[in-house]
């Protein structure tokens, strides 16, 4: 058995505003694809707080994406190997 290690990236941007703050998270995979999040907090207290939160909905919104993406792979796979 072979192990195979491949690296994935992160980049993080946190744009704190007076009123709310807002992250973004992309992810991109070693074979090109990109994947992306973003959150936002109402800012009413520390900006620190505020960035845990955006930042947070920021990784909530990226799961979505990638198990949407999972998803409609596995679909495509489906759709080959019955139609084979």
């Amino acid at each position: 058995m072979t192990q195979q290690t491949r690296n994935w990236q992160f980049d993080v941007t946190m744009d704190h505003e007076p009123r709310r703050t807002r992250a973004q998270i992309v992810l991109r995979a070693p074979e090109g694809y990109e994947f992306s999040g973003v959150g936002l907090a109402h800012r009413s207290g520390p900006a620190r707080v505020s960035g845990y939160l955006a930042l947070g909905r920021a990784m909530s919104d990226l799961t979505e994406e990638l198990l949407e993406a999972a998803m409609i792979e596995l679909e495509v796979e489906a759709d080959r190997v019955w139609s084979s």
